[in-house]
């Protein structure tokens, strides 16, 4: 339904973001270069009141280009008098908006001269705000759900839109959030340009319109303020007393004298950013298209999202959400949620999630997802690798150490472990998204790493890293990461990584990783990850604390692995795969999530995120989940990081080396 509608026409006749809180987030300055998403452009025309140096847009849906690029070539006609910019986009007068089109058409590009040729008279003669998908909405199925819930519009305006008329009503309320309920997710959310996937759970309750239609028409300044609903409801502007800066006359010389500050392009995001020269904006709006967007492609999108700005721009987002932890990328982050300071203040309401970063200066990931040549194997090779491990259970040997249980079960698999679970250990991806910024002289840590398939995803950045040591207990497969390490990545490369044959749970782990990195106790890793490996270790929870005592004041550790299909992981399903991976020493249940997010890493000292997700494999969709636990940081606005809290036994340290060269 939305790929229609913005192949014959645009969504937003109005932006549904209140510029307010904008500019009390971003602050805008005459030396800004700022980027943001188009929608109906009406923001971006606020932010020029400011003067920032220069502004640019995108936008995928070409009509939201058209309809702005009419506002602001109107805008750059030297003979536009405030009162025609008025009547047209405040009153929708026909007459006016002809006459200026006529005036000024030959300077629209040639896509958006012959759109508004068809259409203008029109879109005018209609009403403005009646025009696009919400105001189609606003014509049609807003009128039908107030007569549905006995809402008298009239009435109300005529009392002023008074709040104790809502208060004496609230009955209204109530029912228009049973209505909304049923009617947003299925039949208003495409015309909103809300798609499938950006709509979650909370949209099915009568709890989550209600709480929203309260806060919207239950402010007692409804009436002199909230332009935006004012806008739908009466279907355009009835005056300058309720209405967006950039209709006031106070603003319009400067409106007009900053018109020339805009670039736009009908592009994505992405294309946007690895378009534009490097280090160019200072800030950036990016309304709420991550919402729907994969965590892959939000990954790929904030890389580009860095080569374009400066360290430390200022980057804001709206959601759908109350939180950003259902994708892995944005542990990569230092976010602050600003919706407690701002949702009531907004006066639109639309998103409950209100979001701020400032860009880092080390560089996020940057993950290669295939495979290095070394590690593609035969297709004989993969049905001999596979055979072996479905039968492992009838042909291996009773053995007791875990280690010789390792080795046993992986020895014959060696050759083609990679190949083979590159299909079945699907969450590396996502988990290695939450790597963290790589700064130079990064430390990692790969707890059962094995072939050193990790390593691999990021062979583009390995010269960033002082020390990655690779940690396993089976010797066969260690030998075969070393092998391919050395065909795939150059000699100094190579002689950062080292490979180790020991059990995390070892008692001398820290001073033999010590020993062997060249990296004091007290430094630790900067990242340190168990990819399918948690699973293996018969103490498991003992080697998360291993691994807790081993991160850097700026640490984070992050497991992938297998999940349960439900929550507690009590249901038949659960039981089925609990006992078919079992056959492999594989443990799957849902008390190592628990142990991980509340026990282990429980505290305010940490920022915990899981994520669950089921992919398919043989046509069985198999559960997996990742979660970053991370050490609290913080992003300064000049892009470096450093940790929330301090650590005190670094300064007792140097208080006690102090009073003894004092003695």
């Amino acid at each position: 339904m939305i790929d229609t509608i913005c192949n014959r026409t645009y969504i937003y006749n109005i932006c549904w973001e209140d510029p307010a809180v904008d500019h009390q987030i971003l602050k805008i300055t005459p030396d800004d270069v700022i980027f943001r998403i188009c929608s109906a452009g009406d923001i971006v025309l606020d932010y020029a009141i400011e003067g920032p140096s220069k502004i640019v847009i995108c936008d995928m849906n070409q009509h939201q280009l058209w309809l702005f690029e009419l506002k602001i070539r109107m805008l750059r006609d030297q003979n536009l008098t405030y009162e025609e910019w008025w009547s047209i986009w405040g009153s929708s007068d026909v007459s006016v908006a002809m006459k200026v089109w006529n005036r000024m058409r030959h300077t629209m590009s040639a896509g958006g001269r012959k759109w508004w040729d068809g259409r203008i008279d029109r879109v005018f003669r209609q009403g403005f705000g009646t025009t696009g998908s919400t105001g189609f909405c606003a014509k049609f199925l807003i009128p039908f759900l107030m007569y549905s819930v006995g809402f008298n519009l009239k009435e109300w305006a005529e009392k002023g839109f008074s709040h104790d008329y809502i208060q004496g009503n609230y009955h209204l309320i109530e029912r228009s959030a049973w209505w909304m309920r049923r009617l947003f997710p299925r039949i208003i959310a495409p015309f909103a340009g809300v798609p499938p996937n950006q709509i979650g759970p909370e949209f099915y309750t009568v709890e989550f319109y209600e709480t929203i239609l309260k806060e919207i028409f239950m402010d007692p300044e409804f009436g002199s303020s909230n332009y935006f609903y004012r806008f739908y409801l009466d279907k355009g502007y009835k005056d300058q007393s309720c209405c967006p800066r950039t209709l006031m006359e106070e603003h319009f010389d400067a409106l007009r004298e900053n018109a020339g500050c805009f670039e736009w392009h009908h592009s994505t995001v992405q294309e946007v950013m690895e378009r534009v020269k490097p280090h160019s904006f200072t800030k950036l709006v990016l309304l709420d298209h991550m919402d729907w967007m994969p965590n892959s492609m939000v990954h790929d999108e904030w890389i580009a999202l860095q080569r374009a700005t400066v360290p430390g721009a200022k980057i804001l987002w709206r959601s759908a959400f109350t939180h950003m932890g259902d994708k892995p990328f944005f542990n990569n982050l230092d976010i602050d949620d600003l919706s407690p300071q701002w949702y009531s203040k907004d006066r639109v309401k639309m998103y409950p999630g209100t979001f701020l970063s400032y860009m880092p200066r080390d560089p996020f990931p940057f993950l290669d997802p295939e495979p290095s040549p070394c590690q593609v194997a035969s297709f004989a090779t993969k049905i001999n690798t596979t055979t072996k491990m479905i039968l492992h259970p009838l042909t291996a040997g009773r053995v007791s150490a875990h280690g010789d249980k390792m080795s046993s079960f992986y020895a014959t698999q060696a050759k083609g472990y990679d190949a083979v679970r590159e299909n079945m250990l699907v969450s590396r991806p996502e988990m290695m998204s939450a790597f963290g910024p790589i700064r130079q002289g990064h430390t990692w840590l790969d707890i059962g790493g094995g072939t050193g398939r990790n390593l691999h995803y990021l062979r583009a950045q390995l010269n960033h890293f002082n020390t990655i040591i690779v940690l396993d207990i089976c010797p066969e497969l260690l030998e075969i990461g070393q092998d391919s390490a050395r065909k795939s990545f150059t000699p100094e490369q190579c002689g950062r990584i080292r490979w180790v044959c020991l059990d995390v749970n070892d008692p001398n782990v820290k001073k033999e990783l010590a020993k062997i990195s060249g990296n004091g106790i007290e430094r630790g890793f900067d990242t340190i990850t168990f990819s399918y490996s948690l699973s293996m270790i018969p103490e498991w929870e003992k080697a998360l604390y291993s691994a807790k005592s081993l991160m850097s004041e700026e640490g984070r550790v992050l497991v992938a692995d297998f999940d349960t299909y439900t929550e507690r992981g009590n249901s038949l399903k659960d039981w089925m795969i609990r006992t078919w991976y079992r056959q492999d020493g594989v443990r799957i249940e849902a008390k190592s999530r628990e142990m991980i997010l509340s026990e282990v890493f429980a505290g305010d000292n940490y920022t915990n995120t899981v994520v669950r997700m089921q992919k398919k494999l043989a046509g069985v969709r198999i559960p997996h989940y990742v979660t970053c636990c991370r050490k609290g940081t913080i992003t300064m606005p000049n892009g470096f990081r450093r940790p929330s809290v301090p650590d005190l036994s670094k300064f007792a340290a140097l208080a006690v080396e102090e009073e003894k060269k004092q003695d």
